[in-house]
């Protein structure tokens, strides 16, 4: 066994020499080698069931194309089918089944001989026939093949379509409008629109490649028809073309029902210019081939037409159908020879013949022979596949040159070259065997099924299409994945990139390649692509027979059920309950063990999106997020940095449920992301990530066994990412210590205005007032402000609440029932404030937080506020030093002037308003006279300040300083004692003998000691 270990039983060269995906490709022996039996369907034109329906083979298929009776003359047998089939692989059996004879000539036309050349070649070059007409047609063709070029062909085709369009009959409907040789004719003149109908990938360009040169294996075929993506409708600088030009293509580009017209007229006319570019329309064609009909009648002979592409015709078809569907017989006497045209026609191009052709095939034949083939996985179709393409394996192995040297183009043998291989017993046993004897290997039957289906046909996904399991599955393996196998990497990951898990395939369940993660992390990926292709997905780890391990060299797992990973985490095995995602209807469901449908739905999801590339629906990944956020938002303890815990809307902003927070590969609303696209959580479509998911679902459904890791996941999870949440909010709370910074200074100069705040105020005072919502504060002194000064605070009252309400928030923690801020974190508060409290000025910041805008309205004239309201002070400070010069006691100057007062009562000199005079003297007893010094002091420091910082703090601390009524009391008691006591002294100096003359005495002394403080003359 040791041997068979990354043994490669064929040459990969050889294989690339040998295997071919197209029928016309290889030799005769490599044909007849690889030659499987086709399933081949007899069926009506139109597709109704009914008595012709039937299965047929290939020879039954041979006789009646052979023997059919033609009573005109003309049979035309259809074998229908799409790109790879097989119709051509038919048609080449059949022609090489069935030699000429003296009285049948054999026109034989290859896929791969598409040049126009070549055609003509090939219906012309006949023995025993010949005329002047043939030989000058096959001369004008040679002729323009060796004179035209690409770019002129293109030109040609261009301006001859022009000329067909122009008198082209027109059509009822949206066609008229493009009708006539000044409309569509026209616009394909036009010079800026055929240079986009030229353009490389544009039909006009493709054509004519094919008309010049032939085909190659695999190469597109040949274009038959315009497209609206043909159509000149994204011209760029389309000013650029003629008025006429430029109006017509704007209809058109507007229009679906004239594009749709447009593409059928250029279509239909498309033939037409073929012919005519290459010089041969006017029927040339059509002629020729009637006359090589007519002297092969003379000679007796009937011709067998075989094509095996009909689109090779593209351009000729219409004078050749016009040829072969003319009757032979006239007058009871054969003029023209019989003609048998077997061809291979897709399906939608068979149904755009002409209506002509249409009706004289199924006149002549009333069926076709259909070769589109469901792929087929019941014991007759594994036994077909594995016959067909153990032939071809076969053949590789062998390789051409011993298939002709054993003579099997003649009808010798097929050797088989498992015959005499010395693993034949043991691959065939471990890898599977076909019908014919060919072993499979390197498939099995799991893993060439799961290959076929990977690599589908283009057009019918659901058939098995020779071409495709042959060029996109055989042939690959065995040149390109050679050396893979030889080294011991196969299958590796180009092979998985090759061949994804089909839709209709089971695919290995996530908990399943997590587990062989684990077991073997470094050859995880190939172990999970060999378990799931060559042992068919099965839902637990497990060994494969020992001779696949071996031919792949996979080491065997050593496995202990009770150790498993499924196990671990499902006691239950509830992720794989029920029918897996998908799973072939023969597949019995097992029980859902309790889990909610809902549940099981959203965990089918997550299997479809690890195991098949599918898309993660919406609500699966809406529910996986919502899991993921919740645990990040409940680990957050909101103390990096310290704030209050955000309210649901907040959160909702900074961490919503969606793809920009936790991103998870492949799941719809990505937004076609390829990686995280700046999500802090992104998850990979790994098989871990898969079981993860699965197992947040099961135990948010209540179903917590077997789901401690991946709750330790989640933990760590949320323990890692919830700082990065918290940034999140704070940056949409507008948090950031730049923009509490700027909050903070604002609240500061709003308790300027509120006399709560100065810049000679400590820390924890100024950290109070900036936290303060200031609604209960008020100044005593508003009679001393100005009316700006007041308007200001008032408008930043008003929005003042809401400032500090989230400055609260910023820092501090909520408590109690309510949730208020009762906590505050100085540690993180005071540099805050300190940095704030820097600039006692406002100044427009570059970002402030949309909460504290409001707060700040009318800040722009704050200086020029803070200087209105210091120049009133410095001029109530002037005239209260008028009356009470520097140096003057104040309880002094009280007493004085009660005593004056008291004299005054005496000699009937009282104040008019003997109460108020009273009660104002009563108030400024309690004043604090030493307001008048400090604010002497506070002016004084403005004076004195150098620099402009210094001089803008010294007005706001000055400005902002809050001496209650104490100033307003004094200036007042002052300036009113000054007039009262003014008038009252020019009374007592009238006053003259008695008791009045004696007070009055009494008097004039306080007046004169009252004059001598005030600063007056003695």
């Amino acid at each position: 066994m040791a041997e068979f270990r990354q043994f490669l039983c064929w040459s990969p060269t050889t294989a690339a020499t040998t295997i071919t995906t197209e029928a016309v490709s290889p030799s005769p022996s490599v044909f007849f080698a690889t030659h499987a039996p086709l399933r081949i369907r007899r069926r009506h034109p139109e597709g109704r069931a009914d008595t012709h329906s039937a299965e047929v083979t290939e020879e039954q298929v041979r006789r009646d194309f052979l023997q059919r009776s033609t009573p005109t003359g003309v049979l035309l047998m259809p074998v229908i089918g799409e790109s790879g089939a097989g119709k051509s692989h038919l048609v080449r059996w059949i022609y090489e089944k069935t030699p000429p004879t003296a009285s049948r000539a054999i026109i034989y036309l290859p896929k791969t001989s598409t040049s126009l050349r070549a055609v003509v070649r090939a219906l012309l070059d006949q023995p025993d026939v010949d005329s002047p007409e043939l030989a000058q047609l096959r001369a004008d063709v040679d002729r323009m093949s060796s004179e035209l070029d690409q770019r002129s062909l293109e030109r040609r085709l261009i301006n001859e379509l022009s000329e067909a369009v122009a008198v082209a009959d027109s059509k009822p409907g949206a066609a008229r409008i493009l009708a006539g040789p000044d409309r569509l004719a026209s616009l394909l003149l036009d010079p800026h629109i055929r240079d986009h109908l030229l353009q490389e990938g544009k039909l006009i360009p493709r054509l004519a490649a094919s008309l010049l040169s032939d085909g190659h294996e695999r190469d597109n075929e040949r274009p038959t028809s315009f497209t609206v993506d043909d159509l000149p409708l994204d011209v760029a600088d389309v000013k650029k073309a003629s008025d006429k030009a430029y109006r017509l293509l704007m209809q058109i580009t507007t229009k679906p029902d004239l594009q749709t017209a447009a593409v059928d007229i250029l279509t239909d006319q498309l033939p037409t210019a073929v012919t005519a570019a290459w010089n041969i329309g006017g029927g040339r064609l059509q002629d020729a081939m009637l006359e090589v009909r007519r002297q092969y009648a003379r000679q007796g002979k009937e011709i067998l037409l075989l094509i095996e592409d009909f689109v090779v015709l593209q351009g000729v078809q219409r004078d050749l159908l016009d040829a072969l569907i003319e009757a032979g017989e006239r007058e009871g006497r054969t003029v023209l020879a019989p003609v048998r045209t077997l061809m291979a026609v897709t399906s939608g191009y068979f149904e755009r013949l002409t209506e002509t052709v249409l009706t004289r095939a199924k006149a002549a034949t009333p069926y076709v022979y259909d070769l589109d083939v469901a792929f087929d996985t019941s014991e007759r179709g594994r036994a077909e596949v594995g016959a067909f393409v153990g032939r071809y394996l076969n053949a590789a192995r062998l390789g051409h040159n011993v298939l002709e040297e054993a003579g099997v183009a003649a009808g010798a043998a097929i050797p088989n070259k498992c015959e005499d291989c010395p693993f034949k017993d043991t691959c065939h046993a471990a890898f599977g065997v076909s019908t014919d004897g060919h072993g499979l290997y390197p498939f099995n039957w799991p893993a060439l099924r799961r290959a076929i289906r990977a690599r589908p046909a283009r057009n019918k996904p659901d058939s098995f299409n020779p071409r495709a399991v042959i060029g996109e599955v055989v042939r690959p393996v065995l040149v390109e994945h050679a050396e893979a196998l030889r080294e011991g990497t196969f299958p590796d990951e180009r092979f998985r990139e090759d061949f994804p898990t089909p839709s209709e395939e089971t695919f290995l369940l996530g908990v399943v390649k997590q587990e062989i993660e684990e077991r073997d992390p470094n050859g995880a990926q190939r172990r999970e692509t060999f378990l799931e292709f060559w042992g068919d997905a099965p839902d637990q780890v497990k060994n494969l027979e020992p001779e696949l391990h071996a031919a792949f060299g996979i080491k065997p797992l050593r496995i202990d059920d009770a150790s498993s990973l499924r196990t671990r985490f499902t006691p239950t095995a509830p992720t794989v309950a029920g029918p897996r995602p998908n799973t072939p209807a023969t597949a019995a469901p097992a029980p859902a063990n309790g889990i909610p449908p809902r549940i099981r739905k959203m965990i089918d999801d997550i299997e479809n999106w690890q195991g098949r590339d599918a898309q993660l629906p919406q609500p699966t990944a809406f529910a996986i997020r919502s899991i993921i956020r919740q645990a990040v938002t409940s680990r957050s303890l909101w103390n990096d940095p310290i704030m209050a815990e955000p309210l649901t809307g907040d959160l909702d902003k900074a961490w919503p449920v969606r793809p920009t927070v936790v991103s998870i590969e492949g799941a719809e609303g990505e937004g076609g992301r390829t990686a995280s696209g700046g999500a802090p959580i992104y998850f990979k479509r790994l098989p871990a990530n898969a079981a993860f998911f699965q197992q947040l679902l099961l135990a948010g459904a209540g179903i917590m066994a077997g789901n401690s890791i991946a709750l330790r996941r989640l933990h760590r999870i949320a323990e890692q990412h919830q700082t990065t949440m918290q940034q999140a909010v704070l940056r949409t709370r507008a948090f950031s210590d730049k923009e509490l910074i700027t909050s903070m200074r604002a609240s500061l100069l709003g308790a300027v205005l509120a006399g709560h705040a100065r810049p000679d105020m400590a820390d924890q005072a100024l950290l109070d007032a900036a936290l303060d919502d200031g609604q209960s504060w008020h100044r005593p002194d508003a009679d001393s402000r100005t009316a700006a000064w007041l308007a200001l605070w008032d408008t930043h009252r008003a929005a003042r609440p809401e400032l500090v309400a989230k400055l609260r928030e910023s820092i501090g923690y909520r408590r109690g029932t309510t949730g208020a801020i009762r906590l505050v974190d100085a540690t993180r508060a005071v540099p805050l404030l300190k940095q704030a409290a820097r600039e006692w000025t406002w100044q427009r910041p570059e970002t402030l937080p949309e909460w504290a805008s409001r707060a700040v309205n009318g800040f722009a004239k704050f200086a020029d506020t803070m200087e209105s309201q210091v120049t009133r002070l410095q001029g109530d400070l002037a005239q209260t030093r008028i009356h009470l010069p520097a140096g003057v006691s104040g309880a002094e100057t009280v007493a004085a002037v009660e005593q004056a007062l008291n004299a005054a009562l005496g000699v009937g000199l009282a104040p008019d308003d003997l109460t108020g005079f009273r009660t104002n003297l009563a108030e400024v007893k309690e004043c604090d006279w030493r307001c008048l010094d400090r604010l002497e002091r506070d002016l004084a420091k403005i004076e004195a300040a150098a620099a402009a910082d210094e001089r803008s703090r010294a007005i706001v601390t000055a400005a902002a300083r809050n001496e209650g009524k104490d100033l307003m009391i004094i200036r007042r008691f002052l300036m009113d004692s000054d007039a009262w006591l003014s008038d009252q002294l020019v009374a007592a100096q009238r006053r003259v003998g008695g008791a009045g003359a004696a007070a009055a005495v009494r008097v004039q002394d306080l007046l004169n000691r009252w004059s001598a403080l005030d600063g007056g003359p003695q």
